[in-house]
């Protein structure tokens, strides 16, 4: 019985979310396109979150999801960061510089100069230690800007 009423009070919740139809994106949404009672859209709300695949579709931009330009900007910041880290910190301890420059070009900033100052005036912050990881550089720099 315990077991019934547990599964009936989840059955509610997730109803009560997906009823507004707004089940996203994901292999769910695709495969189930008539949403318009309560029970089919449990269907495609499960579908998403059980298999993975919502997750997939917005990383992918696949599965009827939109990917996030932020995500692919960051993902290219990434990289740039992990394979220029010697001279980023270069650049940045002068504030300016190329490296720097092409940085603030992936992360979309106009002005390069108050850039390369603010990230010259939070340096200690940003390179916190001659063994910084690119990852906590990256998220130094975002919590700058």
């Amino acid at each position: 019985m315990k077991k019934i009423l547990t599964l009936t009070a989840a059955a509610l919740f997730v109803a009560n979310f997906a009823y507004a139809d707004n089940v996203g994106c994901g292999l769910g949404t695709q495969i189930i396109t008539e949403k318009d009672t309560v029970l089919m859209q449990v269907f495609a709300v499960t579908t998403n979150g059980t298999s993975g695949n919502q997750t997939f579709g917005i990383t992918s931009g696949t599965l009827g999801c939109k990917k996030p330009a932020k995500f692919a900007s960051s993902e290219k910041v990434n990289i740039f960061v992990q394979s220029n880290m010697d001279s980023l910190a270069f650049d940045i301890a002068k504030g300016q510089g190329e490296t720097l420059d092409t940085l603030a070009s992936l992360m979309g900033v106009e002005d390069t100069t108050a850039f390369g100052q603010k990230l010259q005036a939070k340096f200690d912050s940003i390179y916190s230690s001659a063994d910084v990881e690119y990852a906590d550089v990256v998220d130094a720099i975002y919590a700058e800007i």
